[in-house]
């Protein structure tokens, strides 16, 4: 005899609105797909790869990466955290918006790109 059972968990909206109202506002602004893939996008010219090369050395799908990228979607724990252990940036970097916990050198990297796009 075999049972098969669901478990449903419902994400309560109550919960989220909570804990984001315990934010500032600026951080939430800086937790926004659109600004995280800003900072991805930072990265990825910093370490002078093209978005195709980004996705392929992390075994993700062209598409994922170039939607992460434009903010169309949020990036996942699972590529965060690749991004981390493969390539030395930090999540307080990817997520928050915070740079003085990146090695210098790669902060100094995506300073450089940053002044370039801004020109």
């Amino acid at each position: 005899m075999e049972i098969a059972t669901k478990l449903v968990i419902r994400q309560s909206g109550h919960m989220k609105t909570q804990t984001s109202a315990r934010l500032s506002a600026h951080l939430r602004s800086e937790m926004t797909p659109e600004r995280i893939g800003h900072r991805m996008m930072l990265f990825r010219e910093a370490l002078n790869l093209t978005p195709s090369q980004m996705a392929d050395s992390l075994e993700i799908p062209r598409t994922y990466w170039s939607r992460f990228e434009g903010g169309k979607r949020a990036i996942t724990e699972d590529v965060a955290a690749m991004l981390v252990e493969r390539f030395g940036v930090t999540l307080d970097f990817l997520i928050l918006g915070k740079w003085d916990k990146l090695p210098m050198d790669l902060a100094d990297k995506m300073r450089a790109v940053e002044a370039r796009k801004n020109i």
